[in-house]
């Protein structure tokens, strides 16, 4: 791997220049700059960004954590932050807090260690770790967790959580389970208070069941005993278990009972049967937010607090139609 000494040898100038000229930091002619340029292109030189970052206390590095790196919704979050971080001549440094508050207390410390020039962080587990957040005096944005002072960017899950009891209701269900997310978290509350609303104005008997503690015994114990015609699920891969169960049990999907998730990851197309869903745009919303934060480093003027998103229903084959 090239070296910046090597790079000032061949562009012939000093080590001072080079930095001066990566780092734009200081006056160096155009001619010198060119060759400079073209050095670094001919050994293909790149900078230790952490290197430069002690010498300028900030980088060019922005800190993403997010709390489910195994969920392809957040890998998708993940590569809408990147590609446009990448564009805009920043990197990330991507955290898998697993909703574990000592886990992401690390690496908001290593963030800050590094001199992340800004963080964007998705469902924090705790309100402690989010005060951390908060009190860091480096530029954040938040993902579906929208608060009154922050930057965020979300989906409308309202909008949500409506269609998917419509869809339910033009299949004709009456008897309908919601598997419910943790609560404390706006973005599962919002789509299930509104699902769970559609459907009781609409006269059907709702059910509740938390994805947390759900087990396929109890799971299908509620199908039995309640004769349920509908399963409402708070994301894809809470979908995808229900539909397992429900296969191995001897209903037929959707004949019997039909299934909604929530997300559109890449497997809900592929699954046979094809998953009914609600799609977010997981990728937009990591773009949505790098732009955001790259907004507020370079000091840019009239950035938009809050930015929702539509989302759209995505109709396969869990559900029935007329």
């Amino acid at each position: 791997m090239a070296t910046i000494k090597e790079v000032a040898a061949l562009a012939g100038v000093s080590v001072a220049t080079v930095s001066r000229a990566m780092n734009q930091s200081g006056y160096v002619k155009a001619a010198t700059r060119e060759k400079i340029e073209a050095a670094i292109q001919q050994l293909d030189y790149a900078p230790n960004e952490v290197a430069r970052t002690l010498n300028m206390k900030q980088s060019k590095v922005l800190g993403l954590l997010l709390p489910d790196m195994s969920n392809p919704f957040f890998t998708h979050v993940a590569r809408g932050v990147e590609d446009t971080a990448m564009a805009r001549g920043y990197h990330i440094m991507i955290g898998n807090g697993a909703m574990n508050e000592h886990k992401e207390l690390n690496y908001l410390a290593t963030f800050k260690a590094n001199h992340c020039s800004g963080i964007i962080a998705s469902q924090l587990s705790t309100q402690h770790t989010f005060k951390q957040l908060q009190n860091d005096d480096r530029p954040h944005v938040l993902i579906d967790r929208v608060t009154a002072d922050d930057y965020c960017v979300e989906a409308d899950h309202r909008q949500g959580g409506r269609l998917q009891a419509e869809v339910v209701l033009r299949g004709r269900g009456q008897r309908v389970l919601i598997v419910y997310q943790d609560q404390s978290y706006q973005s599962f509350q919002q789509r299930y208070q509104m699902a769970r609303h559609v459907l009781q104005k609409a006269g059907c008997t709702v059910f509740e069941l938390s994805d947390l503690a759900m087990t396929e015994a109890q799971f299908l114990t509620l199908i039995h005993e309640n004769r349920i015609d509908s399963v409402i699920c708070s994301h894809d891969v809470a979908a995808f278990r229900v539909l397992k169960w429900l296969y191995y049990d001897g209903q037929r999907v959707p004949e019997d009972v039909q299934v909604v998730g929530y997300d559109d990851i890449p497997l809900a197309e592929w699954f046979v049967p094809g998953l009914t869903t609600v799609r977010q745009p997981a990728y937009t919303l990591g773009e949505q937010a790098a732009e955001k934060l790259i907004a507020q480093i370079e000091g840019q003027a009239e950035i938009e607090r809050k930015t929702m998103l539509d989302v759209t229903l995505i109709e396969r084959e869990t559900t029935r139609r007329k």
